[in-house]
């Protein structure tokens, strides 16, 4: 199909984002108060721990001679600080598994797109170059048709 259609990113981010910030697992960990659910865009060196970040899409084509097909990859960053190595990743392992689940859940609404399938790619637990920084690392891949 040579149709050229506008890529839902902002869309899909936006659902990401508000299935983020209605999981209590993950808010339960991350919330600072009723309007700070620690979930952002992009942070500063300000931003108290612990948060989660989206990051930039990338996507590839897998369209077809009827169809616009697009997988859209989202990698969601989770951070925490503590200087006990145990417990720091203890609570990161927690905050990837509440994204994890949450997010593979199949009931986005996406505006002219369907979510045909939902991946986890990969995701791992890493020391940051801080002391007592603890970055968790979730890729998830969408399969989206444009309708």
């Amino acid at each position: 199909m040579t149709n050229y259609y506008a890529l839902p990113y902002f869309e899909l981010q936006k659902a990401i984002f508000q299935k983020l910030t209605a999981c209590k697992a993950l808010t339960a960990i991350t919330r600072k108060d009723e309007w700070d659910l620690g979930v952002y865009d992009a942070v500063d060196e300000n931003t108290p721990y612990p948060y989660v970040t989206i990051s930039e899409p990338y996507s590839s084509p897998n369209d077809t001679k009827t169809s616009n097909i697009e997988t859209i990859t989202f990698t969601i960053h989770t951070w925490w600080k503590d200087n006990d190595d145990y417990s720091g990743k203890r609570i990161t392992y927690e905050m990837l598994s509440a994204c994890q689940r949450v997010l593979m859940t199949r009931n986005y609404v996406i505006p002219n797109a369907s979510v045909l399938r939902v991946e986890r790619r990969e995701s791992r637990v890493i020391d940051d170059n801080m002391p007592g920084v603890k970055h968790g690392i979730l890729t998830m891949q969408y399969i989206i048709q444009n309708i």
